[in-house]
């Protein structure tokens, strides 16, 4: 049996290899994929910019060149072909997605117990659309938020992932969610999933503004999404001081350290801002990084987030803006490089 693959095979260039696919073993599973959702950290390698590798202690490592030909797609949504004969917990017809590596391809084969996929559950909603590994970072940041009622909780970045997080945090109790981002139509769709306010950076002060809408206390929680030290430079700026504002410190006005999540992947070579490390220094932020892969619980934030798309909670459907046919994926590419201005989210679809 074979198997198509899209592989990135050099600066802007992707290409399809055909090749046969294992024997299947006992205990593995053979995966007809559906749908993989475009995402942003496969550009750094297809433009050249950064790749990532295996360190010699057995660490990710981000930076350097890239090695070609590299494999993309991370976001599959599948349904089981076959089994290996002493498979238990999988059956031909059910509905699986996750985190599978080099995804941009017919098949995939995994094991039975591979941690990063969970079964979809019976649903009148579209299966091709339930991205599981994008479901289960916005529960990881969800979690990681931790919101307590009455507090004030900006996103900085109001694309796909940006967006999710709003909709996954406007019953977080947050007397001000609020979404930053430089395009209008971003904003808007962030106050139709629950954005209590917005800011347009290109149209007013982000601090100033942000001060009045919170009494002077700034934000408790400020999630960069954005993936630009700009928008963590902005974070910075906003996320509130460790002391009463007006009080001195040492007079026991210390009213507790802001949170600023970071789940953005930083895919290319900026300056570090001087006002951001000052910022950091003087306001004493607790900064988490919540990218999904490294998560406490990554196999139940993915069910979880599942279980949000089936009932509702988490619409990523909604979001879908564009598709493309796999034998189109390079066009997909193409697409993250130059987003069209009401692209939000992509998927690849298989036959």
């Amino acid at each position: 049996m074979k198997v198509t693959k899209a592989l990135i095979t050099g600066k802007r260039r992707i290409e399809f290899i055909e090749e046969e696919l294992p024997a299947l073993g006992a205990r593995d599973v053979l995966l007809k994929v559906l749908s993989v959702g475009i995402c942003h950290t496969d550009l750094p390698a297809y433009l050249g910019a950064v790749g990532s590798a295996m360190t010699k202690y057995g660490y990710m490592r981000w930076g350097g060149e890239p090695q070609y030909p590299a494999a993309a797609g991370h976001e599959p949504v599948c349904v089981v072909a076959d089994v290996g004969r002493d498979v238990t917990e999988y059956k031909v017809g059910d509905f699986i997605a996750g985190m599978g590596f080099g995804a941009y391809a017919t098949y995939m084969i995994i094991p039975e117990d591979d941690p990063k996929f969970v079964k979809i559950p019976e649903t009148d909603k579209e299966k091709k659309y339930c991205l599981a590994e994008p479901l289960g970072c916005i529960v990881n940041i969800v979690r990681e938020a931790s919101c307590k009622y009455g507090q004030n909780v900006a996103v900085i970045g109001c694309g796909f992932m940006g967006l999710m997080a709003i909709a996954g945090l406007r019953k977080s109790g947050a007397k001000h969610l609020v979404a930053i981002d430089l395009l209008d139509n971003k904003l808007e769709m962030a106050r139709k999933l629950g954005a209590t306010d917005t800011i347009n950076p290109k149209n007013v002060q982000v601090d100033d503004r942000a001060f009045e809408l919170t009494d002077g206390r700034f934000f408790d929680v400020v999630v960069e999404i954005s993936g630009s030290l700009r928008g963590l430079d902005t974070a910075g700026a906003i996320i509130k001081e460790p002391h009463v504002h007006g009080l001195p410190a040492f007079e026991g006005s210390y009213q507790g350290a802001g949170k600023i999540l970071i789940p953005s992947v930083y895919g290319g070579q900026e300056t570090f801002p001087v006002s951001l490390a000052f910022n950091l220094m003087s306001r004493t932020p607790v900064l988490v990084a919540t990218h999904p892969t490294f998560a406490e619980r990554p196999r139940d934030n993915m069910r979880e987030g599942v279980a949000s798309y089936v009932d509702g909670r988490l619409p990523l459907d909604r979001l879908i803006t564009h598709e493309v046919r796999f034998e189109d994926t390079p066009r997909a590419f193409e697409m993250l490089e130059h987003a069209p201005a009401d692209y939000i989210k992509g998927v690849v679809l298989f036959d």
